[in-house]
């Protein structure tokens, strides 16, 4: 399990544009929380620093008690492999059929074969496209795609699950579906972020919600929980 703490965070980018602003919030391990916010509020910006894909200009994200920007290059890979993220526009490999997709964090992790099926076919069983698994991207609707993304993240069971507008492309039943997914991740120990717009999905879910504007917080979630090791 991991919990999640931004102390004093600012992202400001090399043309000037800050996208957070001195923003500090704890995430409790197996906790669930929305985030919301106009386009440009600094959703993303916000996801892409608890991935490692980016680095605050100041203040620190802390995971498990440890600053993940002081990760080294060869232990940053591991704990990316601990973070399943859902991708708003999908990052699905068009030469790789669905089942190849979604098993690929499998194969990088150098999980035994013999559990890659199994994984694969759970997945997609879950997001409903166990029918798919031989087809290409291409050949799959946009919500469908989305789908296989959510898949993807989830068949490694990570401690952390992160999504940038999981349910953007899915109708409200299939939405709430994905939704008590990411609740039962929940539920065994996973920390879970949802970046959304779509508020009535966060008032049905009743969690804790963030909202950015302009880069701040404006209700800051108040959940802290002592820090947990993380072993990185």
């Amino acid at each position: 399990m991991a919990s999640i703490v931004l102390e004093n965070v600012t992202k400001q980018f090399s043309s000037g544009y800050k996208a957070l602003a001195d923003v500090s919030v704890e995430f409790a391990s197996g906790s669930m929380t929305f985030l919301t916010g106009h386009s440009g509020a600094g959703k993303s910006t916000f996801l892409r620093l608890l991935i490692g894909a980016d680095e605050p200009t100041r203040g620190r994200v802390l995971v498990g008690g440890v600053n993940i920007s002081q990760l080294s290059a060869k232990r940053m890979p591991w704990y990316r492999r601990n973070v399943g993220v859902v991708f708003q526009d999908h990052h699905l490999l068009a030469d790789r059929s669905v089942f190849e997709n979604v098993a690929l964090p499998l194969r990088i992790g150098h999980f035994p074969a013999k559990e890659i099926a199994p994984r694969v076919r759970g997945a997609l069983s879950a997001v409903d496209l166990l029918d798919k698994e031989k087809l290409l991207p291409g050949f799959l609707s946009t919500g469908e795609q989305q789908r296989v993304g959510i898949a993807r993240a989830v068949v490694n069971r990570p401690k952390i699950l992160l999504a940038d507008e999981p349910t953007g492309n899915l109708d409200p039943d299939l939405s709430q579906t994905i939704m008590d997914l990411f609740g039962q991740f929940r539920e065994i120990g996973t920390t879970v972020i949802i970046a959304t717009h779509d508020i009535e999905l966060v008032k049905n879910m009743g969690q804790p919600t963030l909202k950015l504007v302009a880069g701040c917080l404006e209700d800051p979630v108040a959940a802290p929980t002592k820090v947990t090791e993380f072993n990185l």
